[in-house]
């Protein structure tokens, strides 16, 4: 390395890490990123307080098993609804009373229970917020258990004998992985959601620094004073190397907090919900893939920066830059629900889809280590191929002003330069 890249790196460096919001970012990112898997788990546990309602029955004998029944209602093992006692008021005036006591904020809500409820199975709850779906699908299922009883007793069955007969099955999710077994809840797919935009954010947030590095400079001068010294190539593989060392000295801190914090609830917390298990290929692949990605991306985001003037300018030709990425983090569900499947595997391969889709793949189910082997591969030559492009049109548009490039223009810097 020779010593005028050493310089623009160690600048590049240096002129990052000693900002603010480095410093702050990160030091707050480890603790955002836990309570990001934390918060999940406790809302999986706690919910919200049980909702105050009332029962409304237009059928005259329904009121006391619907009651009794939403009382012993539970949802994860807590109590979901506190019933309130039949109120004082006249049988014609009562429905009226009780919209008067959710608007007022008494009652959460109230069931009503038409006269056929029995016949057509239906009913009607009335609330300020009908929003809460878990809480509602409880009580639907809990009123519709009710009626079905009633149904079964009026044929001569017995309900609490069909009842035992036609249980459904409480299916657990255990995932298998060579550390062992582990019941997963739903926290392992909310924490491989959370990686991946943080990989996504990151990258494009590094990438975009050093577009609006690169236009600073140039509009400036400072570039003109850097460029008498340092050739134009050396000058974009430090800027790349010294922000890229910025960036990858963040993600090394967030990957150790991360590895610290996973050692450190490797148990069940939060009551029976585990934390999702991080392995050491998964930070290997956190830190590897966002240094790629940030090196395919940024070397397109900096020839755009040397190619415009302006910031405005640069937004006319960062969403072509942008699509694979884009196009990635709109297919991803589809990765999340099939990561071995030929979609997947075919953006996993793809060098600007590769360091989110592959990343994605490691977390949900590690792809065999060739198919890794094969993206990293892929990805590589993808940067050589886009960092070639980048030195040819950073060499012509760093040192032009005032007018306003165009595609072909570009295109023939590239072919000529």
């Amino acid at each position: 390395m020779s010593a005028k890249l050493w310089a623009v790196i160690r600048r590049e460096y240096i002129e990052r890490v000693r900002t603010k919001g480095f410093v702050i970012g990160t030091v707050l990112g480890p603790l955002i990123m836990s309570a990001l898997m934390i918060v999940p788990a406790l809302a999986m546990r706690s919910g919200s307080k049980p909702l105050k309602v009332a029962v409304l029955d237009s059928t005259g004998t329904l009121r006391p098993a619907v009651e009794d029944a939403l009382r012993a209602a539970r949802f994860d093992d807590k109590v979901r609804f506190d019933v309130q006692a039949e109120t004082g008021s006249a049988p014609g005036t009562r429905e009226a009373a009780l919209k008067k006591a959710v608007l007022e904020g008494k009652l959460d809500g109230y069931l009503e229970l038409p006269a056929d409820a029995v016949a057509k199975g239906t009913a009607s709850y009335f609330g300020r917020n009908v929003s809460n779906r878990i809480d509602l699908g409880t009580m639907e299922r809990v009123v519709s258990g009710v009626v079905v009883g009633v149904r079964l007793s009026a044929a001569g069955l017995d309900p609490g004998k069909v009842k035992d007969l036609t249980r459904g099955l409480d299916l657990k999710t255990i995932r298998l992985s060579e550390t062992g077994e582990r019941e997963d809840k739903g926290a392992a797919m909310i924490f491989s959601i959370i990686l991946l935009m943080i990989l996504y954010v990151s990258i494009l947030m590094w990438g975009q620094m050093v577009m609006t590095s690169v236009i600073e400079e140039k509009t400036s001068r400072v570039v003109e004073v850097m460029a008498s010294g340092v050739s134009p190539t050396t000058l974009l593989s430090g800027k790349l190397l010294g922000v890229g060392a910025a960036g990858l000295t963040q993600f090394l801190v967030w990957s150790l907090s991360l590895f610290v914090f996973s050692m450190a609830t490797a148990g069940p917390v939060l009551g029976s919900v585990s934390m999702p298990e991080i392995t050491p290929l998964m930070l290997v692949s956190f830190v590897l893939f966002f240094l790629l990605g940030f090196l395919f991306y940024a070397s397109l985001y900096a020839a755009i920066g040397s190619a415009v003037n302006t910031v405005q300018e640069a937004q006319n030709f960062v969403w072509p830059v942008m699509l694979p990425i884009i196009l990635a983090m709109v297919c991803f569900p589809a990765a999340l629900e099939a990561p071995d499947g030929a979609l997947a595997v075919t953006m996993s391969m793809m060098p600007g889809m590769s360091p989110l889709i592959m990343f994605l793949r490691i977390v949900v189910l590690t792809p065999p280590l060739w198919q890794i082997g094969l993206s990293i591969a892929l990805l590589a030559l993808g940067i050589v191929g886009v960092v070639w492009v980048a030195a040819r049109v950073y060499r012509v548009g760093i040192l032009m002003y005032g007018k306003r490039p165009t595609f072909p223009e570009i295109v023939k810097w590239v072919r000529h330069a």
